[in-house]
């Protein structure tokens, strides 16, 4: 048994009361599952239970569910509904009665703010793009972080000192990863399984965090990509998160793309993200907090993407500059280039002619032609052969130069070498010169 299996079952051990869903609701999914089920069939199991009846008659009365006229039993909602709207109303009103029971020092009413959001963009989304399923998604947003609650409250002394390092920036299911060897996706996914919860909504809640591959997309992932980008698009969050990085924005793309989903949509959809989770929390009686906290939360929110926003502007403005330094500093390397090499060729032609004639005066004196008596003709070829060796070698190295046509490629070490090179060069040609006169 792997460590992350370790885990879970630690946490069955310590709440026997999550080995299993409260039996009404068992049955109720047993019920929905059956493609021969009729609305008696799923009324009777709801009406076991007095107080999941009355929630949801209520729901199904209010402006939410837009029923014409009043809905007075569970039959006449699931003739009204649906079985599997009914069967996804009665889930998410049981889960969320049954985890407010846990002491958590998560902020209760955030965590649900979240969780709704995602739920109803979830849902938005799968509608958008023409999902069967679109009440899938939306129980599989409600109940996407539910593995946060169930850690939180099995290692409690843990997860305070994750809780502080997520606060303070990092990412929270990396650091999770460190401490337990899994996330809350992945307990989310086993605490579904040991429910009996549909498979694909398991795997869904277990993959929110993934990162996708280009074209990454079958049918049976749809219900995957669908919950970690209405995850994304969330705004209300639990704690204070840092801007998402390039590759979080990357993904975000490729996931809108892999569902065919624009980004105009998208935008859409945010926009009305924040009248919605405040309409269906009163229908649902999900608490998340009052209207002032709502907007004090979404002022700090745009207060953020307001600085977000000029930080971006201010990298922009800066990479410009920096764009137009290089772009200057290239113009004059290629103008250098240019020159090095117009200079290099008639330098080397010069050489070559002064070359020659050293060679010559040599070869005169070797062959007794060219008379030398105080042998100063020899030295003076020697040394201008010298100082010709010595103008080849500083070629070279301009020569060097001339071979990067990227400024950024010539850093400063590269530079300050150049540059000794060079004046140990010029000291040598000027003692050749000395020596010479």
């Amino acid at each position: 048994m792997d460590k992350s299996q370790e885990i879970f079952y630690k946490i069955l051990a310590e709440h026997k009361e999550l080995s299993s869903l409260p039996q009404v609701l068992a049955e109720v999914l047993k019920v929905s599952s059956n493609e021969n089920s009729s609305a008696d069939n799923l009324a009777g199991v709801i009406m076991k239970d007095p107080a999941l009846t009355a929630k949801l008659l209520r729901v199904v009365n209010s402006p939410f569910c837009g029923q014409a006229r009043e809905v007075t039993s569970i039959k006449q909602a699931v003739m009204a509904l649906g079985i599997r709207t009914v069967t996804a109303l009665a889930l998410s009103t049981s889960v969320y009665d049954l985890t407010n029971k846990f002491d958590t020092l998560i902020n209760r009413k955030k965590f649900w703010r979240h969780s709704l959001e995602v739920a109803i963009a979830s849902r938005m989304i799968a509608e958008k793009i023409g999902y069967e399923l679109p009440e899938e998604a939306f129980v599989a947003g409600l109940l996407h972080d539910i593995g946060v609650l169930i850690l939180e409250s099995s290692f409690p002394e843990e997860f305070k000192r994750i809780w502080r390092l997520v606060e303070s920036g990092e990412k929270q299911e990396l650091v999770e990863q460190r401490t337990w060897g899994t996330d809350h996706a992945k307990a989310g996914q086993f605490l579904m399984d040991q429910w009996g919860i549909p498979k694909k909504l398991g795997e869904a809640i277990g993959a929110h965090h993934e990162m996708i591959e280009h074209g990454e997309l079958s049918s049976g992932k749809k219900l995957n990509l669908i919950l970690n980008l209405g995850n994304q698009i969330s705004r209300f969050r639990v704690y204070s998160m840092p801007p998402p990085e390039s590759r979080d924005l990357e993904n975000r793309d490729l996931i809108a793309v892999s569902l065919g989903i624009s980004q105009e949509q998208l935008a859409k959809i945010s926009e009305n993200l924040v009248s919605e989770v405040i309409k269906e929390s009163g229908y649902l009686e999900i608490e998340i907090g009052s209207l002032e906290e709502l907007f004090l939360q979404a002022n700090q929110l745009l207060f953020k993407q307001y600085i977000a926003t000029e930080n971006l502007l201010r990298e922009n403005r800066t990479m410009k500059q920096q764009i137009n330094r290089d772009q200057v500093k290239k113009a004059a390397l290629e103008s250098l280039n240019s020159l090095s090499a117009t200079f290099s060729h008639y330098i080397n032609n010069a050489i070559t002619a002064i070359m020659g004639r050293a060679e010559l005066i040599e070869n005169g004196i070797t062959k007794g032609e060219i008379v030398d008596k105080n042998g100063l003709a020899g030295l003076s070829s020697q040394i201008i052969i010298e100082a010709v060796d010595t103008i080849t070698v500083i070629l070279g190295e301009l020569n060097k130069i001339s071979m990067y046509d990227n400024p950024t490629q010539l850093d400063d070490d590269y530079l300050s070498d150049f540059e000794e090179k060079i004046k140990t060069q010029l000291k040598n040609l000027t003692k050749a010169s000395v020596s010479i006169g």
